[in-house]
């Protein structure tokens, strides 16, 4: 299959395996390293990694005005070094109000980098290969997170948390220089981006596949914030290399959830991977041992997977080329207030009532809700 991918479809892979191999693989350790490294509280360090999601969530309304200013090409590049950026502060300082800076900083890269290299991805594909080519991209996603958990997990249980921030702004770096590589040019967005994506937010297929996306998320923002967090308390941390599950699951689901969702539907998919991981989070409330909570990671990595890259599918299925930023933006817009949600709703839910088990069972409950909901997804126009 390798022969038959686009060339700019492998530098955007390679360029996001070491992107998040350093800083997207980072977020795993992010929380329970500023605990131990700052006297900031719960809330307050939780509130830095939220940050970053908030100000995703709302440039990706916006990402149009700064695609068209920069073009394509420079909205990537320029995104990326967002990711490395933040690394380099976490090492370097522990002034709150910079590091809340940056993280809003971050925002604006991360939309523009997944805007623009997801839109890059579609341009460049046939649209029977959508899912396929989506997929490709996702897989190398997860792959990198995946042994960025590890390997960013063995340095620092080894050497500290000072040499796991090094590493990961050294992967990140190499994420910046492969996508030197990716070709010029592009396709800009119309003019008035703004007013386009919330029209686009109002139509009925972007409304229920944005609140699919907003469910979804509550799994990865549940594991960057609550389950990131209680596992070094609970159990070490060497437990937290059991979140290297996560992206691995997600990395593998991505490629055959895409290609599925080409040949079987989108909406069938989607009831699959929302229903399994509701039943997952439920039983890892009823047995919270190393060895449940393992397993229902697992099962949200294979949720995490198939959803987004569904949703960035359905994005080529509904949209010309030059509409595809703003239904991104309009899509993954609510997938961000998700991750949001669930890193300080989890960790709320998680100190106000003393137990880890009341965020898995809320989140649960609203996973299988909205499986039996996505099956409506194909009667959606």
């Amino acid at each position: 299959m390798g022969r038959n991918l686009p060339r700019d479809l492998k530098v955007l892979s390679g360029a996001f395996f070491f992107l998040f191999m350093g800083a997207g693989a980072q977020q795993q350790f992010l929380l329970p390293h500023l605990r131990e490294t700052t006297s900031w509280g719960t809330m307050q360090y939780s509130l830095i990694l939220a940050t970053v999601y908030i100000s995703f969530m709302f440039w990706r309304l916006g990402i149009g005005y700064s695609i068209r200013a920069l073009g394509e090409y420079r909205s990537i590049v320029l995104g990326s070094l967002t990711y490395t950026a933040f690394v380099g502060t976490v090492l370097s300082s522990r002034s709150y109000p910079l590091t809340l800076a940056i993280a809003l900083l971050w925002g604006w890269g991360a939309a523009s980098l997944w805007t623009t290299g997801g839109t890059r991805v579609l341009n460049i594909s046939r649209r029977e290969r959508y899912g396929t080519s989506s997929g490709v991209l996702y897989l190398c996603t997860g792959l990198g997170f995946t042994l960025g958990v590890v390997a960013l997990g063995a340095t620092r249980t080894r050497w500290g948390g000072d040499a796991m921030y090094g590493l990961a702004l050294g992967l990140s770096l190499a994420g910046n220089l492969v996508l030197l590589f990716l070709s010029r040019g592009g396709v800009l967005p119309p003019h008035r981006p703004l007013g386009e994506v919330l029209k686009l937010m109002r139509t009925r297929r972007v409304k229920m596949v944005g609140s699919l996306q907003f469910v979804s998320a509550l799994s990865f923002g549940l594991l960057l914030g609550t389950v990131a967090d209680f596992l070094p308390q609970a159990y070490g941390w060497r437990s937290l290399l059991l979140t290297a599950s996560f992206p691995l699951a997600r990395a593998l689901t991505s490629l055959g959830g895409g290609t599925l969702s080409d040949r079987i539907g989108r909406g069938k998919v989607l009831a699959l991977a929302l229903g399994t991981s509701g039943l997952a989070l439920l039983t890892s409330a009823g047995w919270t041992t190393p060895l449940s909570l393992g397993l229902g990671i697992l099962i949200l990595g294979c949720q995490s997977g198939v959803v987004p890259t569904t949703s960035l599918a359905l994005a080529g299925d509904v949209a010309e080329p030059e509409r595809r930023p703003l239904v991104l933006g309009a899509m993954f817009f609510w997938r961000d207030l998700g991750v949001v949600t669930a890193i300080l709703g989890g960790q709320y839910l998680r100190v106000a009532l003393g137990t880890i088990r009341a965020p898995l069972i809320a989140f649960g409950l609203i996973f299988l809700a909205c499986a039996v909901w996505s099956l409506k997804l194909e009667e959606v126009r």
